[in-house]
């Protein structure tokens, strides 16, 4: 069962989701027609409420994001070539999305609206003194610093809201350089690692940590040494993050000594240092993760069918590339199946990871139990040995600590350990690992960004693939078109993005 009970909020959303809340569902209050935002916040509970409300906004953050905006950029994923119908996923994997494709809209309206609840709720609180008034304004600003780090790695210069905004303010609120951005999310993570406690009782785990705000920190500063940025003195910041992490292992979440246990129910908020937290059964608080990324499932594994893209696994992610001997691989993908009562049988790929076989959703393909992991703390060993890696001079050879660390998560995975290496081919070995570790979980195509390998890696994966786009990607292909619904809210106010009509 999970701890962290978060309530259902609806908001009216404009420019968006900064603008005009309206709630039901958090209090059991009479008449329900005057909950309103002016009046709701009055006592402790009420402000803990309006948290919940902020973790509500990330339960899509998986689908929207994740998986639908960075897995399916990245080359996981191959999309049907035969597909000859318009889906928005195939436009994203293609290189081909526009301002008008939907999903973009549907991704910037989910992380605005949990910035504008973070907003809201850093406003009510003011007035409180109560004990956990700086622990609330910590998980709200670690939440709005999740969702700028998305958006600024997605669209670039996106518009800094601190505060609510009338509908006018909104529409002349201009966008912030990249580096503007960065320092934003710097300036919330950094007060959120002062304030959120190191651990929770029961009852409140899995709310944002101290450890979850040093671990999202650190992939910030590492993410700011790279590309577009590449502020060389960010990587010493990124170090000292994690390794303040990593001394905290048992505390902070833990390194599972075996794979597949990293996605299972019973080890909800066990082993990641910050997860989405889900609850099936509650109507509208489960995960539909399992039915997004597979196309079908044989009837011993779940009683309903998902409803996943026309796709397929990558052949290079899925064939000889990755050891048969690796335990990751076979607890992330399924090449096939035989259904044990029809004998129906399959051979396509798909990712199953988030999947308990033989366990099923109470209500139906969006209710499932399993939290999803934001930041795991084989996350935070990796990025450790890049950056120990990234410290040697060019020529020099990978430091034994960085090798220790890609190591245990190697050997822990059934794979044999790396012995001494140059600079440069330790970053294509760990660029490797953390495919293979974190496939399916949104992590891919930011990785090949802040490296610089984006562009090399899929002009390859296009022309290999038969991808239909009509050029080499260039550089305008790292960010998104900016959604035409934001360009029109004051129409010439914002000039697109490079490359985008």
């Amino acid at each position: 069962m999970k701890s962290l009970k978060i309530v259902t909020c609806a908001t009216l959303l404009s420019l968006g989701g900064l603008l005009l809340p309206s709630c039901k569902d958090a209090l059991d209050i009479a008449p329900e027609a005057h909950n309103s935002t002016a009046d709701f916040y009055k006592d402790e509970s009420d402000v803990n409420q309006g948290v919940m409300a902020i973790y509500n906004g990330t339960l899509t953050f998986p689908t929207n994001s994740q998986w639908n905006m960075a897995e399916m950029r990245s080359d996981n994923i191959l999309i049907n070539t035969a597909l000859n119908v318009q889906r928005d996923y195939a436009d994203i994997n293609g290189f081909s999305a526009t301002s008008q494709t939907g999903q973009l809209q549907a991704t910037w309206t989910d992380l605005y609206e949990v910035v504008y609840r973070a907003n809201l709720l850093l406003e009510k609180i003011e007035p409180f003194t109560f004990a956990r008034a700086n622990q609330f304004k910590g998980e709200a600003r670690f939440l709005r610093a999740l969702s700028y780090f998305d958006l600024v790695r997605y669209w670039g210069p996106v518009p800094i809201a601190d505060k609510t905004l009338s509908i006018q303010d909104a529409k002349t609120i201009p966008r912030s350089p990249v580096a503007d951005v960065y320092n934003f999310i710097v300036e919330d993570l950094k007060f959120a690692a002062d304030n959120l406690p190191a651990t929770y009782a029961a009852g409140d785990k899995g709310r944002a940590t101290k450890w979850a705000a040093k671990a999202l920190l650190g992939r910030v500063y590492l993410t700011m040494y790279g590309y577009p940025l590449k502020q060389a003195d960010k990587l010493a910041l990124a170090k000292q993050q994690l390794s303040d992490v990593i001394a905290q292992e048992g505390a902070a979440g833990a390194v599972a000594a075996n794979y597949p246990d990293l996605f299972k129910t019973a080890n909800d908020n066990k082993f990641s240092v910050f997860e989405i937290q889900y609850i099936s059964g509650t109507g509208g608080l489960g995960s539909q993760t399992p039915s997004d990324q597979a196309f079908q499932f044989p009837s011993q594994w779940s009683a309903f069918q998902p409803f996943g893209p026309d796709a397929t696994v990558n052949p290079n992610l899925l064939g000889a590339g990755w050891p048969k001997l690796d335990k990751r691989k076979f607890a992330t993908l399924d090449s096939g199946y035989v259904d044990t009562k029809t004998n129906a049988r399959s051979g396509r790929t798909q990712f199953t990871k988030f999947l308990e076989k033989g366990t099923t959703a109470p209500t139906g393909q969006r209710d499932y139990p399993n939290n999803y992991p934001v930041v795991r703390f084989e996350d935070v060993v990796l990025m450790q040995a890049e950056v120990l890696n990234e410290e040697v001079a060019n020529g020099g050879s990978v430091p034994a600590q960085a090798l220790t660390y890609i190591n245990r998560i190697r050997t822990r995975s059934g794979l044999k350990a790396l012995t001494t290496m140059s600079k440069e081919a330790f970053r294509l070995a760990l660029e490797q690992e953390r495919r293979w570790e974190f496939a399916a979980e949104g992590i891919r195509w930011f990785d090949l960004v802040r490296t610089g390998r984006a562009l090399t890696v899929m002009n390859d994966f296009i022309k290999t693939n038969g991808v239909r786009h009509p050029a080499p990607l260039d550089e305008h292909d790292l960010l998104f078109p900016i959604p035409l619904q934001e360009l029109q809210v004051n129409p010439g106010f914002w000039q697109q993005n490079p490359g985008y009509n």
